[in-house]
């Protein structure tokens, strides 16, 4: 009798369903309907966005902590953290302190929201002892070009007269000036790591204002208006000598602006989220390790394979030669375009046998009969 196959799970979220733990426990229910003796290893991978802090800290094994800070509209919400003590890394997610969901969606505009509670979460890992800070930039529901973030670290924002303003849009209508001074002196000491999958600038037809705001409330004839501010954004921190990057720098855009104060003024480092997690938890290894690879995530389309979870996988599944598939919600390719890819086979939860709001209504239900399908045609295929 062969040995069981052992299979590694390693699903990126399925956006407004299921996390990607939640996709990966779905997945194994299916893999072991469709062979009970199967040896499963569980993986959940992130490109940076939305629960990549939760997935690297129970992932890695390190401490969990929670943060009071003010959200996106000024009100008070409870952010989690990862914290390593012995390498005193710490890793965060912006969504989790100025993320779209925390906007209720009557006040989603972005004139009146500021990311300073990433700031303030920050400042807490900071004080917690870390010496590198990883930052995921996905899911942000501001477009403050990071002025709320600097607030919280001691910049300030001064109108002509000298008076301080509130970090967001429409507070800064006025302003005149930055003011570094203040700016905290302990991150001199820190490295910082933006997670991101984006190269918009921060300004311009591919900018923060322009991509971005429309996602979060913005009303079209308002991104003209908002691009304007942010530029003026820059130019007072450029003034006050608080830039260490062009504002061009390619990502400045990403996370509502958010990326233009972590890279341009603050001096972090940028990297591909999901290339930099599947580094960080030993994806290489774990697929080294196994006989076939299942990725997947809510759509695979021709975005996938723009520093997407699913073609991080996939790429590295190819060089370790490995065979790699994929369920997915759906799947927007042919399975020529699929082979070219690199995936084996993909299925999709809606692939004509059931509706969209089937499938939305029981995701972990569909995904567990869509991988019990897909690994019981593939181990036919293999024996």
């Amino acid at each position: 009798m062969p040995p069981p196959p052992r299979i590694l799970l390693c699903p990126d979220s399925f956006k407004g369903s299921l996390d990607a733990t939640a996709v990966a426990n779905a997945m194994a229910r299916g893999v072991h309907a469709a062979c009970a003796g199967a040896e499963v290893r569980i993986l959940p991978m992130a490109d940076g966005g939305e629960g990549a802090a939760d997935l690297v800290t129970h992932t890695l094994g390190w401490e969990w902590h929670l943060s009071d800070v003010h959200g996106p509209t000024g009100d008070h919400v409870t952010a989690g953290w990862g914290f390593d003590a012995v390498d005193r890394r710490a890793v965060l997610d912006v969504a989790s302190a100025c993320g779209l969901d925390l906007v209720p969606p009557a006040r989603r505009d972005p004139w009146w929201l500021d990311s300073r509670g990433v700031g303030e979460l920050m400042r807490a890992a900071i004080d917690a002892g870390a010496k590198q800070l990883l930052i995921g930039l996905g899911g942000s529901g501001t477009v403050d070009g990071g002025a709320g973030m600097l607030a919280a670290l001691g910049v300030r924002f001064l109108d002509a007269d000298g008076n301080e303003l509130a970090p967001t849009p429409t507070g800064l209508a006025t302003l005149a000036q930055a003011d570094m001074g203040g700016l905290e002196p302990r991150l001199a000491e820190v490295e910082t790591v933006l997670l991101n999958d984006v190269d918009n600038p921060l300004t311009g037809p591919q900018g923060a204002a322009a991509v971005f705001g429309p996602q979060k409330g913005m009303a079209e004839d308002d991104i003209e208006a908002m691009d304007a501010h942010l530029a003026r954004l820059a130019t007072a921190i450029d003034a006050a000598g608080g830039l260490r990057r062009p504002v061009e720098t390619p990502g400045a855009g990403a996370a509502g602006g958010l990326g233009f104060a972590l890279d341009c003024v603050l001096g972090g480092e940028a990297r591909m989220g999901a290339g930099f997690l599947a580094e960080l938890i030993g994806l290489d290894t774990a697929i080294a390790a196994s006989q076939l690879v299942i990725t997947g995530e809510g759509q695979i389309d021709g975005q996938t394979s723009r520093g997407k979870v699913v073609a991080e996988v996939v790429g590295r599944a190819q060089r370790a030669g490995v065979p790699a598939v994929a369920v997915a919600g759906s799947v927007a390719c042919s399975e020529a375009e699929l082979t070219d890819f690199g995936l084996a086979d993909a299925r999709a939860l809606c692939d004509g046998s059931i509706t969209l709001d089937q499938a939305m209504a029981e995701p972990a239900r569909w995904i567990n009969e869509r991988t019990r399908a897909l690994v019981k045609d593939h181990l036919a295929r293999t024996s």
